[in-house]
C-alpha cells in the first residue's frame, strides 16, 4: 500500500538530515523517560504534535503573514530550553513525577504552536485550494509528522537499550544526550543570530 503523498513530505520532513530543530527537540523530549513509561512519553509527544497541528491548521486557516525570522529563533529557542532542562536536572526532574509530567505537556503542547507555525509556511504553498483537500491533506501531513517522529522515538530508545548494555545508568544516559541536544542547539542558535 502506498502511503499518501501528504502523508510522505510530513514523515520526510522530520527524519530529513536538515531537520536538526526537529529531531533534537523530539531526542530532548525523550531523553528523561525509559520504553514502560509509554503512557507519558506518548503524551509527551501527542501534545507537541497536537500543539504544531493546531498552530498549522491556524496559520493555514486565516492565511496568517508571520515573520520568519522570529519564529525560526523562537523555534531554535524551544531547542535550547529543552535540552537545557534535562541538563539543569541531570537527566531527571528534581520535582514530583506528577508535577512535572503536567508541566511537560503543557510546555510540549506551547513549543509545538512555535514548531507549528515554523511548519506552515513550507506546506500552504503545497496544499490543494478546496476547502475538503485542504483539510485532507493537512490531517495525512500531520499523521506523517507522528510517525516521523515515533521513527525518533525508537532512535533513542535503541541507544537508551545499547548504552545499558554498556553500563549506562539511564540518567546518566539522558544527561549525556540532553548535553548534546544543548551543545548543538546552542551552536545552530549562535549560527542564526549571528547572520541577523
Amino acid at each position: 500500500m502506498t502511503l499518501p503523498l501528504f502523508t510522505q513530505l510530513g514523515f520526510f520532513h522530520i527524519i530529513d538530515a536538515g531537520a536538526w530543530d526537529h529531531l533534537l527537540f523530539v531526542a530532548a523530549i525523550m531523553a528523561p523517560f525509559s520504553v514502560k513509561d509509554v503512557k507519558m512519553w506518548f503524551l509527551a509527544l501527542s501534545s507537541f504534535t497536537l500543539g504544531h497541528s493546531l498552530a498549522m491548521a491556524v496559520q493555514i486557516a486565516l492565511a496568517l503573514s508571520l515573520n520568519s525570522a522570529l519564529i525560526e529563533g523562537m523555534v531554535l529557542a524551544t531547542l535550547v530550553f529543552t535540552a537545557g532542562r534535562v541538563v539543569w536536572f541531570k537527566g531527571a526532574p528534581k520535582t514530583s513525577r506528577g508535577r512535572w509530567f503536567g508541566a511537560e505537556l503543557l510546555l510540549a503542547l506551547c513549543f509545538g504552536l512555535v514548531h507549528g507555525l515554523a511548519f506552515a509556511k513550507d506546506l500552504a504553498p503545497l496544499l490543494p485550494t478546496s476547502s475538503e483537500g485542504l483539510w485532507a491533506s493537512w490531517g495525512w501531513f500531520a499523521l506523517g509528522i507522528e510517525g516521523g517522529q515515533l521513527l525518533v522515538v525508537a532512535a533513542v530508545f535503541s541507544l537508551k537499550w545499547m548504552a545499558s548494555v554498556r553500563g549506562f545508568n539511564p540518567k546518566d544516559f539522558a544527561l549525556a544526550l540532553g548535553a548534546i541536544c544543548l551543545g548543538v542547539s546552542l551552536h545552530l542558535a549562535s549560527q542564526f543570530y549571528l547572520e541577523l
